[in-house]
């Protein structure tokens, strides 16, 4: 099989630290170029490809795949390009700043997809296992808590996601976004009950919110997702006689288990045929993705982009009263 062509637009973090590590280890892929608004030549020349300083999208080179690693507000141009040109396009989270872009990017390309790359952790395979064998029974309730101190962004002022215009906003965009597309992973027909939303600025900080899963059975799965306190990230399970807790954000958690009318606690160990490390996890989902490119697998965008975690991201945006 011929090398498929990468074409890397954006020379930031996750580029330089996982996308062109894998890619580069990668059989039958080739990088065709590393494009940046500042040129990118130190890490081009790492990785024996063009550098290239961005001034007009339309004189960027043809690929067979396009990965957008871009801040989500600029992301628009870019999209339209390379579909314009039949091209692949792997964007990387989140993938569209509101439900409306998210449409129009998908009437652009039908051969589009999202690194929401957390649905190939172990701890996501083997927990979906466990809620389909129903060996627990039918599920009562979820509650799901994550985040920790660490200001609007994390970022320094002069980073993209300091600028809400680029960035999409604050925790939902840049964190809540994987543990949404985990939950569209698991569930079916998920939507958003209630929602409340601190705001600092443009900035959400804070979102607590009651989702309805209606599902092979009805519950409810209470969210939240704060900057403003620390918290230890944990799911857990309500089952009529047990509870089930996990890390989510952790590739290869300890699944605890407790029973609701003793003291007993028991743990179940990994399998670890999925992502057991962050790294895996991105490997993972690029191989999934260039493997329906090499076969010419017809894709299922409203699931490769979770347009599910972008219409639960509007929904909270829309009940917690942004402006």
């Amino acid at each position: 099989m011929s090398d498929i062509k990468v074409g890397i637009i954006g020379a930031g973090g996750i580029s330089s630290s996982v996308h062109l590590p894998l890619l580069s280890c990668i059989d039958n892929v080739s990088i065709e170029f590393i494009a940046d608004t500042i040129n990118p030549e130190v890490l081009a020349k790492a990785y024996k490809t063009t550098p290239i300083k961005i001034s007009e999208v339309s004189s960027l080179p043809n690929c067979d795949v396009v990965l957008l690693a871009i801040p989500v507000g600029v992301k628009e141009e870019y999209v339209r390009e390379f579909a314009s040109r039949d091209c692949y396009i792997f964007a990387e989270k989140p993938f569209a700043i509101d439900l409306k872009t998210h449409f129009k990017f998908l009437e652009l390309s039908d051969k589009i997809t999202c690194n929401y790359m957390a649905t190939y952790y172990n701890t996501m395979r083997q927990i979906k296992d466990i809620i389909s064998s129903q060996i627990f029974g039918p599920i009562k309730k979820i509650s799901i808590v994550e985040g920790g101190i660490i200001g609007k962004t994390g970022r320094s002022k002069n980073s993209y996601q300091a600028n809400p215009k680029l960035s999409g906003g604050g925790f939902l965009m840049e964190s809540s976004c994987h543990t949404f597309s985990q939950l569209d992973f698991l569930f079916n027909n998920i939507t958003v009950n209630d929602a409340t939303v601190i705001w600092e600025d443009d900035f959400d900080v804070e979102s607590n919110v009651s989702f309805n899963v209606d599902d092979q059975n009805s519950f409810v799965i209470d969210y939240t997702g704060t900057m403003i306190k620390h918290v230890e990230p944990m799911t857990t399970i309500y089952f009529e006689n047990n509870t089930l807790q996990y890390s989510h954000l952790d590739p290869e958690s300890i699944f605890t288990i407790s029973t609701l009318d003793s003291n007993s606690q028991f743990l179940i160990n990994q399998q670890n045929y999925f992502a057991s490390n962050f790294p895996q996890a991105y490997y993972l989902k690029w191989k999934d993705f260039l493997s329906k490119i090499s076969t010419s697998e017809k894709l299922d965008t409203k699931k490769e982009t979770s347009i599910l975690t972008t219409q639960l991201i509007n929904d909270i945006f829309d009940k917690g009263s942004k402006k």
